[in-house]
């Protein structure tokens, strides 16, 4: 492990697949079963109408003022032992800085397909750029979806030469809203801290590093309800913080052994706790599986910032948590370093809380 914290080189890699906003374009009678077939999955778990439970809200103006901050503080408490998913109200990012990115955004995909390649083609030793991600068998199902995927945070972690040159915006509102976001998670994870007692030093750091995942996810009328355009799984971060670009819903979370449908909130960002909050808190904050599905007819871009500690950190129950003189909780996961922590991820496919199992000092 490098405790200089520099991001590592060789960290693990995808299997190429086809592109599916390619594949969505072509006449119906050209999408034939051999196509579909890596792409169709069985029957799950029945979903729940968005209008039966409500997920979370939290104020962040709220929680940062003086005023308010206990009151909201406890909601933010609530929301992370109970649902490990809350909707960002008032978290300050300004109307434009969303707007720009969504409208750069829009605009690459929107891109031919060769352009796009020629640009930001992922390469064969990492998942950085685009194309796609946890591919690591050719007999798995594959998601009915396309990804940008690029480390912003810190500036030298980024792979330049893989961040779209067109349009000749993308990078500059890109960089704006990655530095806006942090800011935001840093702010959750430091009222985290004080919520569980902690040195806030000790959430915060896990949101030292960021990459985004640009989610676009084409309509599919042949079979919009057999595919997904993301597999059920928990994320192996700090903490997420999403942008619905689309108002077309698709994301849906795990609770109760049903699915519940996220729709978007104007205005809003979805955050949810990731493995490592899980794993830091010794499962006091519990990370929640989700999914993305697919529209029949319209298409759903979504951009996920992950928040994470910089290489040359450790993931582990904190001491303040399980106790260094034994009077504490035992611990149920293991410590590890965040580079072996990737290369665990990346060696895997995206398949509910596998990563969390793995985790576990004492696995189902």
């Amino acid at each position: 492990m490098d405790p200089s914290g520099k991001k590592p080189r060789e960290l693990g890699g995808s299997l190429p697949v086809p592109n599916v906003q390619d594949h969505a374009a072509r006449p119906a009678a050209e999408l034939t079963p051999a196509i579909l077939h890596r792409y169709l999955r069985g029957a799950d778990a029945p979903v729940l109408s968005s209008n039966t439970t409500i997920v979370p809200v939290v104020d962040l103006a709220r929680l940062l003022d003086p005023a308010h901050a206990d009151e909201e503080a406890g909601r933010l408490r609530a929301a992370c032992e109970d649902w490990g998913f809350f909707h960002v109200a008032n978290h300050g990012v300004t109307g434009h800085v969303i707007n720009d990115v969504k409208d750069d955004i829009e605009a690459f995909f929107n891109l031919p397909l060769a352009e796009k390649n020629a640009m930001a083609a992922q390469g064969s030793s990492g998942i950085e750029g685009y194309g796609q991600a946890f591919v690591v068998s050719e007999e798995q199902k594959l998601d009915w979806a396309d990804m940008l995927f690029l480390a912003t945070l810190p500036p030298e972690y980024r792979s330049l030469n893989l961040w779209p040159s067109k349009p000749t915006t993308f990078r500059t509102s890109l960089e704006r809203y990655s530095v806006e976001v942090q800011r935001v998670a840093a702010e959750l994870l430091r009222a985290m801290a004080r919520n569980l007692g902690v040195a806030e030093e000790k959430m915060t750091s896990i949101a030292a590093a960021q990459t985004v995942r640009i989610n676009y996810y084409p309509p599919c009328p042949q079979a919009h309800d057999q595919v997904l355009g993301l597999s059920p799984h928990s994320d192996a971060v700090g903490l997420t913080l999403l942008l619905q670009v689309s108002p077309v819903p698709g994301l849906q979370i795990r609770r109760e052994g049903k699915w519940i449908p996220v729709d978007p909130v104007p205005g809003a960002l979805v955050a949810n706790v990731g493995d490592v909050v899980e794993m830091l808190t010794n499962g006091r904050y519990k990370s929640i599986e989700h999914r993305a599905v697919v529209n029949a007819r319209h298409e759903r871009v979504s951009v996920a910032a992950f928040h994470s500690a910089k290489f040359g950190a450790t993931y582990g129950p904190l001491e303040e948590i399980v106790g260094a003189s034994g009077d504490g909780e035992t611990p149920r996961y293991r410590t590890i370093g965040a580079e072996d922590y990737v290369k665990l991820l990346l060696s895997s496919k995206l398949e509910g809380k596998n990563i969390m199992d793995a985790m576990k000092i004492n696995p189902p």
